[in-house]
């Protein structure tokens, strides 16, 4: 009983540390609880001024629809982006301030952790917004980590950005002419505009870079 009453104890005592407006652990904030809360705020603020703009002008472009559908769309997306991110800072924040206070220190592991758990409840579904989102990290991590090996000499510490032109656009095309199904739908489909339906042409407006009204 006194085994159990003391675990009980303290775990309420970390508990209360981390729930506290005055946190005195590992962290750099006066109050994890707040940080989070701070954190859920500006990750609502970003990604509905991100989204909105960008689901304003795609849907405007490209998709058909009546006006008030569209807004739904634009409403729709922006507060799927703006709720992920909020909540992605929040539950990142919380699981890091656990690990620090656990551990009584700082460390790139419980970012890790931290990252992963928030990663794949909160972004786990594959929507459009989310499958976006990921492949931005997708291309943003891959340079991060060939430039942090780079500063580590696990690299040549040379400008990569034309070998990495070329491959990425040595990949890409290669992928559309074995399988253009296997790129993302908007991409197979720019791809196809490109250079598939550009083997055709009727009349001399085929070759000018405007949609030209029916009556010229």
């Amino acid at each position: 009983r006194r085994v159990h009453g003391g675990i009980t104890f303290r775990f309420m005592e970390f508990g209360s540390r981390l729930l506290s407006l005055h946190c005195k652990g590992a962290c750099t904030h006066s109050s994890c609880l707040l940080s989070a809360l701070r954190g859920a705020r500006n990750g609502l603020f970003y990604g509905g001024k991100v989204r909105f703009t960008h689901a304003l002008v795609m849907t405007l472009l490209f998709r058909k629809g009546t006006v008030s559908s569209k807004a739904r769309d634009i409403i729709k997306l922006t507060w799927e982006h703006a709720r992920n991110l909020g909540t992605y800072v929040f539950i990142y924040k919380m699981i890091v301030c656990i690990l620090q206070h656990l551990r009584h220190k700082r460390s790139w592991v419980h970012a890790f952790i931290a990252g992963g758990i928030g990663g794949y409840f909160v972004f786990g579904s594959k929507t459009a917004v989310n499958y976006q989102i990921i492949l931005y990290l997708l291309s943003r991590i891959t340079v991060g980590l060939g430039q942090l090996a780079a500063n580590n000499g696990l690299l040549p510490n040379w400008s990569a950005y034309p070998a990495l032109a070329a491959f990425c656009w040595a990949v890409v095309m290669a992928l559309h002419h074995a399988d253009t199904s296997v790129l993302q739908k908007s991409l197979s489909d720019t791809m196809v505009f490109l250079y598939n339906e550009s083997d055709q042409w009727k009349t001399w407006r085929d070759f000018v870079p405007i949609t030209l009204p029916a009556n010229m």
